[in-house]
């Protein structure tokens, strides 16, 4: 026996096994274990032709040499390719290397190998073989020039790597996120959910805007337009406060109003605002939409639209008068509701309405924050609200959830204290509001009116307290910073306030 081919096939076992033993470690690797099998079983039969004493020099044992030769070193490159490409280079030291850039390695890797084995086990001449074969290798590459042009288009790309895995892009015309990049196409997931393939040489051709990079910060504009009879300036406040509490926009750099052109029916403005999660834009430039309207709607500013035909119709005479009649109406009627407007007549009821205006406000706006000023009060007309105190650092307390027919904001309408907590629309909510002009008027024609306003203000203050206490999970947190005014005169402070 020949202990030299025995040794040899020793190691290739120790080295199959091996081999195996790593990959039982790694999970999806089924493949290429078999590739593992496959070229031990090969190099075992010539190892076992060897010791039987069969010739090296017959055609047949050259081909298997050959074939195993090859097998082994495909074996060996996948399997370094799983170690180093996969698990070292991506897991344990996070360098994405491309897919491409190893494929292309393991490709010249092959094509050197099998040129040296035609070489050396077949004593093939490729010098000759090369230049009688021109016109061949001229044919072969004018009909693989788009596939080439992929191919080194993709290398280049991925070398250079302008973008990478799960970026935003915008490429001739296409914009998704990226789910996939190899040797030929960039493979581009579209908010459609659609995947879109792109081919490499396409891409290295055309401008390639990507979203996620350098930051993940993305300037968003919203065009907008309201009427020539409304103040740039206050207009401009207006929308900033409507983009300033939507979620999901970027507080650092801080949202800007422009107006940028003086259009056919309306003064066009600019809203800018930085986002840093472009999957979503579509949802935050809703949101940032709806709530312009609200705030628009409830300052009395109209969004106009391009003219372009007339439509006549006949109104009534009184039509404005009778819808402004059913207006004030369904502003009596809800005051009516309010607990502290138990002790005023018909006719102060009447009194406040003509002082009194209905707003609306959209899902999750604030409508009074805590420690603002304020002197107004609002009744629910429609919707729901959430009251949440924030004590120190602490996170925000729900003190409660008030419906329609349920008011809030009375101390700071009867004695102008700053808001003592905040208010937030749960979902679209309409509400009267009640300033203090209006109380105001109703007490200069009946000072009467203050003291039982006043009884009645102090038991509704009395029960939002027992309210907050009892919502507050950590009960010391949460105190009654107005503790040593309430022991004052509530009267003497509702006759301060309106001067009476």
């Amino acid at each position: 026996m020949n202990w030299t081919h025995f040794g040899e096939a020793v190691f290739l076992g120790l080295a199959v096994g091996l081999m195996l033993w790593v990959l039982k470690k790694h999970d999806g690797q089924s493949r290429l274990k078999l590739w593992v099998i496959a070229t031990g079983t090969s190099l075992g039969i010539y190892l076992a032709l060897k010791m039987l004493g069969v010739p090296s020099e017959g055609m047949g044992v050259r081909i298997l040499l050959a074939f195993s030769i090859m097998m082994a070193a495909n074996t060996l490159l996948q399997f370094l390719t799983l170690l180093l490409w996969e698990h070292l280079a991506r897991k344990q030291m996070e360098l994405p290397i491309p897919r491409l850039v190893i494929d292309v390695l393991t490709f010249i890797v092959m094509a050197t190998l099998a040129v040296v084995l035609l070489n050396t086990l077949f004593s093939v001449k490729l010098t000759a073989f090369l230049v009688t074969s021109t016109v061949l290798s001229a044919v072969i590459g004018l009909s693989l020039q788009d596939i080439l042009g992929n191919v080194f288009a993709g290398l280049s790309l991925q070398l250079e790597r302008p973008y990478e895995m799960e970026d935003w892009v915008e490429v001739d015309g296409i914009q998704g996120a990226i789910e996939e990049m190899n040797w030929r196409v960039l493979t581009i997931r579209t908010r459609d959910n659609d995947l879109m393939t792109v081919p490499n040489a396409t891409v290295s051709k055309t401008v390639v805007t990507n979203y996620s990079k350098p930051t993940k910060l993305h300037l968003t504009h919203i065009k907008v337009g309201v009427g020539y009879a409304h103040p740039p300036e206050r207009v401009k406040k207006v929308l900033m406060g409507a983009v300033s509490d939507t979620s999901g926009i970027s507080t650092k750099p801080s949202p800007a109003i422009f107006l940028s052109d003086f259009g056919n029916s309306s003064i066009e403005y600019d809203v800018r605002f930085w986002i840093t999660d472009f999957s979503r834009k579509p949802h935050i430039a809703d949101a940032v939409r709806s709530r312009i309207w609200y705030c628009l709607q409830r300052a009395g500013m109209s969004i106009p639209f391009p003219i372009r035909d007339v439509y006549l119709h006949t109104v009534a005479p009184d039509h404005e008068d009778k819808l402004r009649a059913e207006l004030h109406a369904d502003i009596i009627n809800e005051l009516q509701k309010v607990e502290i407007f138990k002790p005023l007549t018909e006719s102060d009821i009447t009194t406040l309405a003509d002082h009194s205006s209905i707003l609306r406000y959209t899902r999750g706006e604030t409508m009074v924050r805590q420690n603002d000023s304020g002197d107004s009060l609002y009744v629910i007309r429609s919707g729901s609200v959430e009251i949440t105190l924030k004590t120190g650092k602490s996170e925000p307390v729900v003190l409660a959830s008030l419906g329609p027919g349920k008011c809030f904001g009375e101390m700071s309408l009867l004695t102008g204290e700053p808001r003592s907590a905040t208010v937030t629309a749960l979902e679209e909510t309409q509400v009267v509001v009640v300033d203090k002009d209006g109380l105001k008027a109703l007490f200069e024609s009946n000072p009467d009116l203050v003291e039982p306003l006043s009884t009645m203000l102090e038991k509704r203050r009395e029960e939002q307290a027992a309210s907050r206490v009892k919502a507050s999970r950590h009960r010391s947190k949460i105190q009654d910073k107005s503790s040593d005014k309430h022991k004052e005169d509530l009267l003497a402070r509702v006759k301060s306030f309106f001067k009476l």
